[in-house]
């Protein structure tokens, strides 16, 4: 796309039969230029009510985008998939909400669309390094957040709270191709502040197997109206609050 550079941040809300930002960006114009105007230096993106979005942009690198928020995107099955993690280095708020056939919130680079469980290779490079905020809610078909492996790639994550989403299992979903040699059983989130889980009628557990978590710094724990779930959260004899799986 052609024009302005120096757009920093966009709220689109309604576009109905747009399956991606690229179909929509060749609407966005400059009303005193008549140019169209550019998504490469976003920062900010709000995306609101895309009935037929598919995916949120093929082929755009958003290396300045801090805030995602996604609402009301009913036929929206992942978010990101793995090739677009690497340039979103400087994302730090995730918001996505009543995106009713969301399944996964990465997903494997596969053309025909179907859904594929991530690789070993894959797991080993997703990170949000600077990801500080993540916020789910009312997602009925995701079973897990991300894979347990991709825990110690959200180092500066100060605040998850999930709510209202009927079939998670699990915060973190097991790795299929993991092991115990090649996963750490003990994982930390160190600057985790505050956690909610609310009206989570399926969750399990907070990771599968014998995972185990530690949040040193947290100050808030919310649980509630989660009927299923066996994980213990307790403190340490060194006042960090742990998530123990059973």
């Amino acid at each position: 796309m052609q024009g302005l550079t120096n757009l920093r941040g966009i709220y689109i809300t309604d576009c109905k039969g747009a399956q991606d930002l690229m179909q929509v960006g060749s609407f966005l114009t400059n009303r005193r230029t008549g140019h169209e105007l550019s998504l490469l230096s976003l920062e900010t993106l709000h995306v609101d009510s895309f009935p037929d979005m598919k995916c949120i942009w093929k082929g755009l690198l958003l290396s300045h985008l801090t805030t995602l928020m996604v609402r009301k995107c009913q036929r929206l099955a992942h978010v990101f998939t793995s090739s677009m993690i690497a340039s979103l280095v400087q994302l730090k708020v995730l918001d996505i909400s009543t995106c009713e056939e969301l399944e996964q919130i990465i997903a494997k680079d596969n053309d025909d669309e179907k859904l594929q469980i991530l690789s070993r290779s894959d797991l080993q490079s997703l990170c949000f390094p600077n990801l500080c905020r993540l916020e789910i809610e009312r997602c009925n078909k995701l079973k897990s957040l991300f894979p347990v492996a991709m825990a110690s790639g959200l180092p500066k994550l100060q605040i998850l709270k999930v709510s209202q989403c009927s079939q998670l299992l699990g915060v973190f979903g097991q790795d299929d191709h993991a092991s115990p040699f090649n996963v750490e059983k003990e994982m930390v989130l160190p600057d985790m502040l505050e956690l909610l889980l609310e009206n989570l009628p399926g969750i399990v557990c907070f990771s599968p197997g014998c995972y185990d978590f530690l949040f040193p710094r947290l100050k808030t724990l919310k649980v509630y109206e989660c009927p299923k779930l066996t994980t213990k959260f307790s403190t340490t004899t060194n006042g960090s609050m742990s998530a123990q799986s059973e």
